[in-house]
């Protein structure tokens, strides 16, 4: 993930007499010393600043280097350089984790393995979820991100969440935090102090099941303001969260959002052609630009001519409204949450549920999906999803096998914060199977697919 800046220090011609579309280039052998992260957003290893590195660069012969001038290195020669100076992470065991380098920038990334899912969370940028594999279809559902942006700012990927009203944004999205013990196996839980607001701190928590598809994140704000020069203190702290997203690890015109409106799943594809119209009388307003109230606390997310699909479930009285898009042209989904008031003493806190599907029925403020996992001996995996925003305990489901019907009883997940009620249910089949599907007794909701 990270780039190195270098500066300078020594340059010798390796190969002239090369020519690139008609112009005269020279091959160069550069030894440059690492001036620290390209730019302030990157984290790097301890002990790389001021080490000297050596790497080979093509200039046109009349416009070469020079001795003292910065240079920006690649990924790989980023990667070939934490390498060289023994700052490659082996991999270790954590609980029901693993601790890997996932993306050779010489900071661990924590990775949850099961049958449906691999997940990936960055401490050092965020404690975010930077990637989440869906084995079904052997791909990375989240955007994989940019390195530069505009005025400063870069996509580092997965989904990014920002805290406005902090007056820096990194606080959350770009913030180291510190790994917290737990004593549930399949959880992880980080912690990190803002730097400006030094009485706020930032906890999030995600958690994991052995047969489910999916996750669950809670990011908690605690405010515990001292007192002041003259023996006050402050009594509370405005919030403003944002979370956006995109699907697919290149997102381009195959993306499809779907959002749930009164009639019904409301399905935006990106990027399509742009266009523009007349705002009164200001020059143009973007398609981009597409703001949504839901029905019920839900967005879909979907690949064109793919069996990929991402779901996630918020809290729907906490957001304020939804954007689809940017100015960009960047096929992602915003969530602007509403303005929290968190007072001296309290905490405040909300939890989304995330899961990946490969089939999906959206009904009346309920939605049913299909996961498929990876195949092991011969055997497929199989995690059905129902979610309803009716509160209820149990859940039934009909499962047909190749005509042959089963009623099964669904698990239910207990997930705080988020109205209405998750269950699940996982089975395996053998691979060849004709076609297995399931629905629900007395509504219209129905997945099928076909085990090849």
């Amino acid at each position: 993930m990270t780039r190195f800046l270098a500066e300078v220090v020594r340059k010798k011609v390796v190969k002239k007499g090369n020519r690139v579309q008609n112009f005269d280039c020279v091959i160069l052998s550069l030894k440059v010393k690492i001036k620290g992260p390209a730019r302030k957003t990157y984290k790097i290893p301890k002990g790389i600043v001021g080490k000297t590195f050596n790497i080979k660069r093509t200039y046109l012969k009349e416009w070469q280097i020079k001795k003292g001038e910065l240079v920006v290195l690649n990924p790989e020669e980023t990667s070939r350089c934490i390498k060289v100076f023994g700052k490659e992470l082996n991999e270790r065991r954590w609980k029901n984790f693993l601790k890997q380098d996932i993306n050779n920038d010489g900071l661990y990334e924590f990775v949850y393995n099961n049958n449906f899912i691999k997940a990936v969370i960055s401490p050092h940028y965020g404690a975010r979820l930077l990637q989440l594999w869906n084995k079904g279809t052997g791909n990375n559902e989240l955007f994989g991100g940019g390195f530069f942006r505009d005025k400063g700012y870069i996509e580092l990927g997965g989904i990014e969440e920002t805290l406005s009203s902090t007056g820096r944004p990194d606080e959350l999205w770009n913030g180291n935090f510190k790994l917290e013990q737990c004593k549930r196996k399949n959880k992880l839980s980080f912690l990190h102090k803002v730097k400006n607001q030094k009485a706020l701190s930032v906890r999030k928590r995600f958690l994991f099941f052995d047969d489910f598809p999916g996750l669950s994140e809670r990011v908690s704000f605690s405010f515990k303001p001292r007192k002041g020069k003259g023996g006050e203190k402050r009594k509370y702290i405005n919030l403003v969260q944002t979370i956006f997203f995109a699907i697919g690890g290149i997102p381009d015109y195959k993306n499809f959002f779907c959002f749930p409106q009164s009639e019904g799943l409301e399905c935006i594809r990106f990027n399509r052609p742009l266009y523009r119209e007349r705002w009164e009388e200001y020059a143009t307003w973007d398609w981009t630009h597409q703001k949504f109230s839901l029905k019920i606390g839900l967005v879909i997310l979907t690949r064109e001519d793919s069996f990929e699909n991402l779901l996630l479930f918020f809290p729907k009285g906490k957001i304020n409204y939804i954007w689809a898009g940017n100015r960009s042209r960047t096929p992602r989904v915003q969530l602007f949450y509403k303005k929290d008031s968190v007072k001296a003493g309290k905490n405040s806190e909300y939890n989304i549920l995330i899961t990946t599907a490969n089939k999906f029925s959206f009904g009346d403020k309920e939605v049913l999906c299909l996961s498929k996992g990876l195949t092991t001996n011969n055997y497929v995996p199989l995690s059905f999803v129902y979610y309803t925003e009716v509160k209820k305990e149990k859940q039934l489901i009909v499962v047909n096998e190749s005509g042959n019907q089963q009623v099964k009883k669904m698990k239910k997940l207990n997930i705080s914060g988020i109205r209405g009620s998750f269950f699940h249910f996982s089975t395996e089949v053998e691979k060849g199977t004709a076609n297995i599907g399931a629905r629900l007794k007395n509504k219209n909701l129905r997945v099928v697919t076909e085990i090849v």
